[in-house]
């Protein structure tokens, strides 16, 4: 706040909101939903506020006078940390990219985080994901899927049916923790949606639908009933007889 009050005028205020983003950490990430900790980060890529002029290479003098003149504050607030955002990485802090910016920028899919996103942790206790229209940011302990029937691959991470075969191909982390990393997470075999399950996808997605509302609504909302709904959907969608059924449900 200290940041934007001490804007010089509206405009620059409006330039200055741009770049100051929510940020998720894994940690934040439930079944679900996410518990915002009110963190922030000033995204500032490489040559900003230059940084769509690919003429620019290494730290640039020209980039760093075009934020002070457009982002006086921000530079302000940065300035009393000079030196220790100095000292990050001597390979490349000052030589790659100005002394203010970002080490890893995330320049080429940034974008990509003002999506409606599926968004879930690296490291949890059990296969979890939620949903995110927001534009939140994460940090490197989470991930973020964007594309098509993005309530649908939410319930999928989060059904039982899924965490039994995540269990299977994915890495333990001490006892009882799980790494969900990509390497893990593509090799999930997603039941794609055709003309023959689009109406039990549809009824997943409505379920799903509910739960986040009600999430939102109260982070400890009473959802099993419909979470339990969503699994004897999806065994549907993998067409488990009764007795494979059991199996995941034993292993719960």
């Amino acid at each position: 706040q200290e940041i934007l009050d001490n804007c010089k005028d509206d405009d620059e205020r409006r330039r200055t909101e741009a770049i100051i983003k929510p940020i998720l950490r894994g940690r934040d990430i439930k079944r679900y939903y996410y518990e915002w900790a009110g963190l922030w980060v000033i995204f500032i890529p490489w040559h900003f506020p230059l940084h769509n002029d690919t003429s620019i290479q290494g730290a640039s003098e020209k980039a760093e006078n075009e934020f002070i003149r457009q982002y006086h504050s921000v530079y302000n607030h940065l300035l009393k940390y000079k030196e220790s955002l100095s000292k990050r990485n001597k390979e490349e802090t000052g030589i790659r990219y100005e002394w203010y910016a970002l080490q890893r920028c995330a320049a080429t899919y940034h974008s990509e985080f003002e999506k409606e996103k599926v968004v879930y942790p690296n490291m949890s206790m059990e296969l979890q994901a939620t949903y995110d229209a927001n534009n939140m940011l994460c940090n490197q302990k989470a991930f973020i899927i964007t594309g098509f029937n993005l309530k649908y691959i939410i319930a999928l991470f989060n059904s039982k049916m899924e965490f039994w075969y995540f269990r299977k191909i994915g890495a333990m982390l001490g006892s009882s923790g799980y790494e969900m990393s990509k390497i893990f997470i593509r090799n999930l075999p997603l039941p794609p949606i055709t003309q023959s399950n689009q109406s039990i996808v549809s009824q997943i997605e409505s379920l799903v639908d509910n739960i986040l509302a009600a999430k939102k609504e109260n982070h400890a909302a009473y959802t099993s009933e419909w979470e339990k709904e969503i699994d004897e959907l999806v065994y549907k969608l993998y067409d488990l007889t009764e007795e494979e059924i059991a199996i995941v449900e034993r292993s719960d």
